[in-house]
């Protein structure tokens, strides 16, 4: 057998005990001396006999939850050793009362001291029960173990420092989370002497005070810290002390009059309200829960929500809107992202992400939204679309990212198109007649895509969502010129010449192609005679290179056969020359590249 730790502990249990069972607030050990035996099972029904065989030191004994160091010998009455640390030479670690190990142990190790050693006698009951644990532990066994108790860990002690200790629950709590630093409290604390402090024992240094604040801002440093692993409605009596060379948990109680400030005291604190605050609009504006919702779904994008919102205090209205079409401020739209249904928030939100609402703000740099999200309706996940359903908001998706392009929004369009591809995407499951529509939606897409990148100089994006395209269709002559657009920019030529010529092979008059040829050159002579004025004499030898480059250039250019497009930004000129775009957009302006 491998040790306790490795057997069944909940067989050993017979069923963890009830929560209230054993609690070391209720219960007082005696001391005993060598050789004496008593009961120190919780109900003193002879479950758990102890027999000191070594005394333990100080008056402190474990506590519920506490992790203990032990090694221990287990025996069946007629003495058949069945299990021993000590023989493995490996000390056995668990926590107390919390249903690890048998009750006779939970029980048992909770009255005893530091380094004490003793015999538990743990009757069937406190043991292994009618099951046993075969093939070493017979039914209905009495067991007797040798315990040695090293040392604890106390799950109070909640720093492991000794400067912030946990001394009662005064009131539990059956709420959910622990406040972030960011997030809202209302709490009720008060400050006395420590019970220990013989001239002032219990003495007020702060009486009860009510607060409202962020956590990072409490008061003095032990409430900041013990606030962290409060819930919401509890209450709990701490002792709090300043750590000679580490935490000064009592840094910000002030001093009574004449007196120095506190080295210790006794600290009660109840947390009465919780309200979670959430960054949004890239950290420059925030979201408070005031009133929680209901349940834990919130919006996704593309869900319909209906909410009533007020801007600093103004009267309210009522608004229905998408999200992630931009149909509404960016703030507010964060903001109901991140609510349940029912819920009423406050969003402090950037003037510049308030839209209309900014009005309300009077120039300020920030305007106050008080927003309740009344319903929503979230957009059907894709793992519960069928393969019909799919395609068709695949195409959908792709319709709002062209209207998105068409009206100058390329970071909405490029949203649009990559959640179009979401729906497209992985399209194993489909049928080959489904997988003919997918594919057309995908190289549209990753054209599209392509198109959008290089309007917003995202040139990796770019080369990436081309290089897609053409996984699907080898020849495409637009995602060769994407790609190799994108490669010019990140200087990538020979990447880029290797695209133009593929171009070229299929249409070798292709304008558009000859002309960024050309372009690639210049970018190399120029880089080489940049590369030669740094590196001295050692390029000397190539410098008729540049001269012939020029020569035959200007004699293309001079030819009309290489006639450079009108530079629109991004090479977006390829259009003018190959007629209608993917997805039977029409043409725009001379110039203009219209969304596919």
């Amino acid at each position: 057998m491998d040790g306790l730790g490795d057997m069944d502990l909940s067989s050993m249990m017979g069923g963890a005990p009830p929560e209230d069972d054993f609690s070391d607030d209720d219960v007082e050990y005696e001391d005993l001396e060598v050789g004496e035996e008593k009961d120190v099972s919780v109900n003193r029904d002879g479950g758990c006999l102890k027999k000191v065989l070594v005394k333990g030191t100080g008056d402190e004994r474990p506590e519920k939850g506490a992790e203990v160091t032990v090694h221990y010998t287990g025996t069946l009455l007629d003495g058949t050793k069945f299990d021993s640390s000590v023989d493995r030479g490996d000390p056995f670690k668990f926590k107390l009362g919390v249903g690890q190990v048998i009750k006779g142990w939970d029980q048992g190790v909770a009255s005893m001291k530091k380094g004490e050693k003793c015999v538990l006698t743990c009757a069937p009951e406190y043991a292994y029960g009618a099951r046993g644990s075969p093939p070493t532990i017979p039914a209905d066994a009495t067991l007797k173990f040798e315990v040695e108790l090293f040392s604890w860990k106390s799950d109070k002690d909640l720093f492991d420092d000794g400067g912030c200790v946990r001394v009662k629950t005064l009131q539990k709590s059956s709420n959910y989370g622990f406040p972030k630093d960011a997030d809202e409290v209302t709490v009720a604390y008060a400050i006395t002497a420590p019970d220990d402090d013989v001239a002032g024992a219990g003495d007020a240094i702060v009486t009860e005070t009510d607060a409202t604040f962020a956590v990072k801002d409490a008061p003095f440093v032990g409430l900041r810290s013990v606030l962290r692993k409060m819930k919401e409605g509890e209450s709990v009596r701490y002792k709090m002390k300043n750590v000679p060379g580490g935490t000064q948990y009592l840094d910000g109680v002030p001093a009574g009059a004449g007196a120095a400030p506190p080295q210790a005291a006794d600290v009660v604190v109840t947390l009465k309200k919780l309200c979670v605050v959430e960054a949004i609009c890239d950290g420059r504006g925030t979201k408070k829960t005031v009133t929680e919702g209901e349940g834990w779904d919130r919006p996704n994008d593309g869900a319909t929500c209906v909410v009533s919102v007020s801007a600093d205090g103004g009267p309210a209205e009522a608004l229905t809107f998408k999200t992630g079409d931009e149909a509404t401020a960016s703030g507010l739209e964060e903001c109901v992202m991140l609510m349940k249904q029912g819920e009423t928030a406050e969003a402090r939100v950037p003037a510049d992400c308030a839209g209309a609402f900014a009005k309300a703000a009077g120039g300020a740099d920030a305007v106050t939204l008080a927003v309740t999200l009344t319903s929503f309706e979230k957009e059907k996940d894709v793992w519960s679309m069928t393969n019909g359903e799919r395609v068709e908001m695949g195409e959908a998706t792709k319709a709002a990212g062209n209207d998105a392009y068409k009206a100058g929004k390329l970071e909405l369009a490029k949203r649009k198109y990559d959640k179009a591809l979401r729906f497209v995407e992985h399209d194993q499951s489909f049928s080959d007649d489904e997988k003919k529509e997918t594919k057309k939606i995908k190289l549209s897409l990753y054209l599209n895509g392509a198109a959008v990148a290089l309007k917003l100089k995202n040139w990796k994006d770019a080369s990436e969502s081309a290089g897609k395209a053409l996984d699907l269709d080898a020849g495409n002559e637009k995602a060769l010129y994407r790609r190799a657009q994108a490669f010019v920019e990140t200087e990538e030529y020979d990447e880029a010449r290797r695209d133009v010529r593929k171009l070229l092979e299929g249409d070798e008059t292709h304008r558009e192609g000859r002309a960024l040829l050309q372009r690639i050159k210049k970018l190399e002579a120029a880089q080489m005679k940049k590369d030669a004025k740094t590196f001295g004499g050692m390029f000397a030898k190539l410098g008729g290179l540049y001269a012939e480059e020029e020569t035959r250039a200007g004699a293309e250019k001079a030819s009309g056969d290489a006639k450079e497009p009108i530079d629109i930004g991004g090479g977006f000129s390829m259009e003018e020359v190959t007629g209608e775009p993917e997805g039977g957009e029409p043409e725009g302006p001379e110039g203009e590249l219209k969304a596919v």
